[in-house]
């Protein structure tokens, strides 16, 4: 279900800017460190108040990262030119600057890790035993998957969304503003990633490195069609199986 939310962030990116972020392991990297800073400073706050925190922050940080670099890079477009390959390499460098971002900071120099999301007692159904943290790592990610689905369905924002996806030049001759939808997606993508973040950080160990498995969300995005979303999801939840199926083995 992580790897489904990640690739769910990287397919609505490219679906509505062309754009592959490789900047999107960097950013759960740093939704899991602010998590963190967070936890540490207000013990009290419970993950439901941590979640979306950190989901607005990320979102900030994917409107920033968006109006400010990749609208420059777009804007130097030459006549007959593509800016895509230009516009890629800043989300490298992006990632750079996040993990950039971290390293110095204290309690980012040793390996950490979140504490439980809930209570560590099992579940036992019959002879399999599954762990509450589990249970609720796969109820909020579906959840979240849900959410999204309800919003570019059944919403005018959504709608204004998908327009800019499908055909950016229809879509602002009708009136759409595609500048500002492509902020909102990368802003939704990197909420997305914040929650995918959270979900992991407190079963790995958190590094500035930690990014990594962006491969293999591009996996599940690669296995389920990268323009796909529902495909994405499937690819998400079948990598999943398919690795701890191999781990048993």
């Amino acid at each position: 279900s992580i790897y489904a939310l990640i690739a769910l962030s990287l397919v609505i990116i490219y679906k509505s800017t062309q754009v592959i972020n490789f900047a999107g392991g960097e950013v759960v990297m740093i939704a899991a460190y602010i998590a963190m800073f967070v936890l540490l400073g207000f013990s009290e706050l419970s993950y439901w108040l941590v979640v979306p925190l950190c989901a607005v922050a990320t979102f900030a940080i994917g409107v920033f990262f968006e109006r400010v670099v990749l609208t420059r890079v777009q804007g130097r477009q030459m006549p007959g030119q593509s800016v895509l390959v230009a516009m890629v390499i800043a989300t490298v460098g992006f990632s750079y600057m996040l993990k950039g971002i971290i390293r110095p900071i204290p309690y980012a120099d040793e390996v950490r890790t979140l504490p439980p999301m809930m209570k560590i007692d099992p579940v036992f159904i019959g002879p399999v035993v599954i762990s509450r943290q589990d249970i609720a790592i796969l109820a909020i990610a579906v959840l979240s998957m849900l959410a999204l689905f309800v919003f570019f369905q059944f919403t005018p924002l959504g709608r204004a969304l998908r327009a800019t996806a499908d055909n950016p030049r229809a879509a602002a001759l009708a009136g759409i503003p595609v500048a500002r939808m492509r902020s909102l997606v990368w802003g939704l993508a990197c909420a997305l990633s914040a929650v995918a973040g959270i979900l992991i950080a407190p079963k790995v160990l958190m590094t500035p490195d930690m990014g990594v498995l962006i491969i293999l969300a591009f996996a599940a995005a690669i296995i389920g069609g990268f323009t796909s979303i529902p495909g994405v999801i499937v690819g998400g939840f079948l990598l999943g199986i398919i690795e701890n199926i191999v781990g048993l083995t």
